[in-house]
């Protein structure tokens, strides 16, 4: 098995690509070049309280559960929102769209059982229109369908303490 002498170490990965015979590697980037960080909206403008903050999560049906069910429990324990301070996290706002929804009524239960009861629940549900993305074969651009719209659920779990 061993012969009692060291294995000769591997080359680094730069320089396999200069070994004789073997091409250098070429990674490609998909899509357009990452742009400038995005500049957040100043506090209390109307972009403020349209942007997703640290405490919106969005449930959707191809994520595992129980990492989105861990993901909420650390943004509501003590220290887990980011700008919480120590009193950790009082609001938590869930979004699920279409197929998301049973799942994320069944995220805020759970979360609300592992509590204890300490978590009040808020709902809402909306309706939002969808954009068809059909090729037109005709030039007219008005295909006759009437426009589609999805459900959708937002929930808003706080701490028994009254929200605003």
């Amino acid at each position: 098995m061993s012969s009692g002498r060291p294995a000769a170490p591997s080359p680094p990965p730069a320089a396999a690509a200069a070994l004789p015979g073997v091409a250098p590697s070429r990674r490609r980037r998909r899509g357009p070049a990452p742009g400038p960080p995005p500049v957040p909206p100043t506090p209390g403008s109307a972009a403020a309280a349209a942007a997703p903050g640290g405490n919106d999560v969005f449930v959707t049906s191809r994520s595992d559960f129980r990492a989105q069910l861990r993901r909420c429990q650390r943004l509501l324990a003590p220290g887990g929102a980011p700008g919480a301070g120590t009193g950790g996290g009082r609001e938590l706002r869930l979004h699920g769209l279409g197929l998301a929804v049973p799942r994320t009524i069944n995220l805020a239960l759970q979360l609300q059982a592992g509590a204890g009861g300490a978590l009040r629940l808020h709902a809402s549900t909306s309706s939002v229109p969808l954009r068809a993305h059909r090729h037109r074969r005709d030039g007219d651009g008005d295909d006759g369908d009437a426009p589609r719209h999805n459900s959708a659920i937002h929930i808003r779990l706080c701490r028994e303490a009254p929200c605003a």
